[in-house]
């Protein structure tokens, strides 16, 4: 309990830099993994706010943190990601990612890179500075997530193929997923897989009807990614909207015990014991409750 407790007065939020084109999708998945549909507080680097639009070109900085009422343990930061021939802008995330490594304090090291990349525009799926930052961009101890958005673009496309083949609806319909992962993984994730620096994890990410239930496969991914115990745990207590994942990694990283009164003071949950089940019930912001069998 006492290694537990430590933990969470070292670490005091989770540091996620995201990165990804005009109409990738970040605001929609930062906004889904957070809970809420407000904008983000910006602050900048004094900690001061800034009254702007968060996601506006104009004022773009990425030092700027980005702040969701609804889960404070969340720090954010943007990179309005690599247009064709945006070599200035590949630079300046990779002086941030480095500098971020060298932070002596643990609050200001980036621990999670997610890089959003819209799948709609097959023409320009991957642009050549987008390339570049997985060949070129060491981001060392923190791990990379590949997150590619609007996938059920490609499953249109697929569909229409089969389509105009001569299939029928149904029968098109039916197999237009399983066509539209086969080309994506033989022609654009296999060029990513092939570049130096590959991201650790993928996630694709279909229409905004369903972005919410992946969010628990993102953080999964991202959790899984990370190569510390310590980072491990400190996602896991800063779920405010997610207790699924959250009661999953502390039974399963087996410190269950250990965490239960850091996550009674982080996400107010309560937690019971009926017939050999944990129940954690949400408080305040908690919005959502699950029930896991703990197995010794």
């Amino acid at each position: 309990m006492e290694e537990a407790i430590q933990l969470r007065s070292k670490y005091q939020h989770f540091r996620v830099l995201i990165i990804g084109r005009a109409n990738a999708g970040k605001t929609t998945i930062l906004q889904a993994i957070c809970g809420t549909r407000e904008a983000p507080q910006v602050r900048d680097q004094r900690g001061l706010r800034v009254w702007c639009s968060p996601f506006s070109r104009g004022i773009h900085n990425i030092e700027y943190e980005l702040h969701f009422r609804s889960s404070p343990g969340f720090v954010f930061h943007d990179s309005r990601g690599f247009e064709a021939g945006a070599k200035e802008e590949l630079e300046k995330v990779r002086e941030f990612i480095n500098k971020r490594a060298a932070e002596r304090s643990v609050n200001k090291q980036l621990h999670a890179i997610w890089f959003c990349i819209p799948t709609d525009q097959d023409a320009r799926m991957l642009t050549t500075a987008e390339l570049d930052f997985f060949q070129r961009c060491d981001t060392g101890k923190v791990p990379v997530i590949a997150i590619f958005t609007k996938f059920d673009s490609l499953d249109s496309k697929a569909y229409q193929e089969l389509r105009h083949e001569g299939f029928k609806h149904s029968e098109a319909q039916e197999r237009a997923p399983h066509r539209a992962d086969e080309q994506f993984e033989c022609v654009h994730l296999k060029r990513i897989r092939e570049q130096k620096y590959p991201p650790k994890r993928e996630l694709r990410v279909a229409g905004q009807e369903v972005i919410q239930r992946t969010t628990t496969e993102l953080l999964q991914k991202t959790s899984d990614a990370l190569d510390a115990d310590a980072l491990k745990l400190l996602l896991a207590t800063v779920q405010n909207n997610n207790v699924e994942l959250c009661m999953a990694n502390l039974v399963n990283r087996h410190v269950f015990a250990s965490l239960i009164t850091v996550s009674l003071l982080q996400l107010n949950l309560a937690i019971s014991m009926d017939s050999g089940r944990f129940t954690a019930a949400a408080q305040g912001d908690v919005r959502c409750a699950s029930r896991y069998q703990y197995e010794h």
